[in-house]
């Protein structure tokens, strides 16, 4: 009889450090191996996510509590005032209560389920307080092998908030066999905030399936209105269009850009995927610029993949909280050349000069001389591609993540 695995996961929606659930549970081998169950944070945008991915063909339980914000976020709006400090009074007193509900609902469900492995799938770390509930929980029912991934850097105890989370976090680390993260910077980090041993902690790469291409380059291009005749540098940068993704850096990159190169749309077109509360702002500022030439703002893209591929390069400027994206693995796989921020776990994926280019977070004038460097030579900008591409198949593929886990996961049964 195969062994069994339950994942849990707690995300607002099916975001990118989901997309590694996907790659457990389609792989033949993890599942010729496993019986796979698994429970999530219920909501309605995580749902639509999860079954634009996949069809489980597998026991899925959602599971429900009251949100953090709740019920500050319904409060009318003369009392709104005093939203910051309710909330804080709240999250202080019912934070442990709830800790306890969460970790009784998880100690339930695995006590029926009998996993021989528990996996729980994180954001960062805190992040979902169910995700910790739920080591505690699995702890308490038995299980023996805990596995905890972290997907970004943790936070360390510098605001009263996470305060509140260190006797939280001393159980949770009490109940976790090990924590894996996406990348070595994130492992260190994580290593030093919860004062792990050495043992306790292993980072493993996150992977990504390769995707087909529905739509060809040229009608893509087309279908975004650039000319059939553009022969200069076409740039993708998608990404939230939140502070911390960096946009703003690049367009000032771009500003200092076009007073050396007045007629740099004629080089350059760079295209904005996605959407985000910052999205009128960097329209009004690339307005403001006189970019409006050369920055184009073409909405979310039903399929992402058909962007990417219709692309030279891609764009990663993010200035904070990223550890080991998946976008710019993406690119890698479309034989893109990539300029990403120097941060966490970029480069552990980008060999900085062969593969792309690593550039100073936050600093305009770095990413603005890298730009540069591949309108000036197209044969770099194709050189850089396939060398990512070559490194992508050997280091990155949804195969090799699994297989790495698939290794983790005997040695914890073994031990």
């Amino acid at each position: 009889m195969s062994l069994k695995i339950h994942y849990h996961s707690d995300c607002p929606f099916f975001a990118g450090c989901e997309k590694m659930l996907v790659n457990f549970w389609l792989s033949d081998l993890l599942r010729s191996e496993y019986q796979v169950s698994f429970s999530y944070g219920d909501s309605a945008r995580y749902t639509s996510g999860m079954l634009a991915h996949l069809s489980p063909d597998f026991p899925v339980e959602p599971l429900t509590w009251p949100p953090p914000e709740w019920p500050t976020n319904h409060f009318p709006s003369p009392f709104r005032f005093f939203s910051k400090a309710i909330r804080f009074t709240i999250r202080l007193i019912g934070k442990y209560p709830l800790f306890a509900y969460q970790v009784w609902v998880i100690f339930s469900l695995i006590k029926k389920i009998k996993p021989d492995i528990v996996h729980l799938n994180n954001g960062g770390y805190p992040a979902a307080q169910s995700v910790r509930a739920a080591a505690v929980g699995a702890r308490l029912a038995g299980c023996k092998s805990i596995v905890m991934a972290i997907n970004n850097l943790a936070v360390p105890y510098q605001s009263i908030d996470r305060w509140l989370d260190y006797l939280l976090d001393r159980w949770v680390v009490h109940s976790t066999t090990t924590f894996v993260t996406g990348s070595i910077s994130a492992s260190e980090r994580l290593r030093s905030v919860l004062r792990l041993n050495e043992s306790q902690i292993q980072p493993i790469h996150n992977g990504i399936s390769l995707r087909a291409v529905c739509e060809q380059k040229k009608d893509v291009r087309q279908r975004l209105g650039l000319p059939s005749t553009y022969s200069g540098l076409v740039i993708g940068v998608v990404a939230l269009m939140t502070e911390r993704k960096g946009h703003i850096i690049l367009i000032e990159a771009l500003e200092l850009l076009k007073l050396s190169e007045p007629n740099l749309a004629n080089k350059l077109i760079v295209w904005f995927e996605g959407d985000g509360e910052l999205k009128e702002k960097l329209e009004q500022a690339v307005k403001g610029k006189g970019l409006s030439d050369v920055v184009k703002f073409v909405g979310e893209e039903k399929n992402i993949v058909d962007l990417i591929n219709a692309i030279d390069a891609l764009i990663l400027p993010s200035v904070d909280s990223e550890d080991f994206p998946n976008v710019t693995l993406e690119a890698m796989s479309l034989g893109k050349a990539v300029i990403a921020s120097n941060l966490a776990g970029t480069p552990e994926q980008i060999t900085d000069g062969e593969s792309g280019y690593l550039v100073q977070p936050r600093n305009s004038r770095d990413l603005a001389a890298k730009v540069q460097q591949l309108i000036d030579n197209p044969d770099l900008v194709a050189q850089m591609g396939q060398k990512g591409k070559a490194r992508f198949l050997e280091n990155f593929t949804a195969e090799v993540a699994v297989d790495r886990y698939l290794k983790l996961y005997q040695s914890m049964i073994k031990r």
